[in-house]
């Protein structure tokens, strides 16, 4: 009666059967076939199988390859002989993967350019702001002393535009 120890050792007898287990599996599925005579049949079975197969078939002719050869050195001196064309961009290319120094220096360049756009400038370093038309209005106050100015953008309306108001108020 086949028992789990069957199972594990179940993929092992073909390989055993052909001596191609390393010692310790060998060891092992030979102490496993002492104890089951399942397996032992199986192993049996197995071994009647091949050597059956062994002989009924026979072994395979050596081909002869004689007149291969000779008809392929005739197609081939048959075929006329027609230049390769370069891909158009192989001439761009061989000075660049040429000489491994002009390909590393390329490379480098290349790298170099592609990532000044993703390069950190300063915090206190921001692009000028284009300024527009601005509209400048004093407005006078009931203090003589004090001033309001109003700033805002006569292109864009009073509905869109913003509107800066200033006051400055005597000391």
């Amino acid at each position: 009666m086949p028992s789990l120890s069957c199972l594990w050792n179940r993929s092992r007898i073909g390989p055993f059967a052909d001596v191609a287990l390393s010692p310790r599996a060998t060891r092992a599925v030979a102490r496993h076939l002492s104890g089951c005579a399942f397996c032992r049949g199986r192993l049996e079975h197995l071994t009647t199988f091949r050597s059956q197969v062994r002989g009924i078939a026979a072994p395979p002719s050596v081909p002869d390859w004689a007149g291969f050869w000779a008809g392929i050195q005739s197609r081939i001196d048959l075929e006329p002989a027609r230049p390769l064309r370069e891909p158009w961009w192989l001439p761009f290319w061989k000075p660049v993967c040429g000489h491994p120094r002009v390909a590393l220096a390329t490379g480098l360049a290349m790298v170099t350019l592609l990532s000044i756009p993703f390069w950190p400038g300063d915090e206190s370093e921001f692009l000028p702001a284009w300024a527009g038309p601005v509209m400048v209005q004093d407005v006078g106050t009931e203090d003589p002393d004090g001033s309001v100015m109003v700033y805002s953008d006569p292109d864009r309306g009073a509905e869109r535009g913003v509107t800066v108001i200033w006051v400055f108020a005597s000391r």
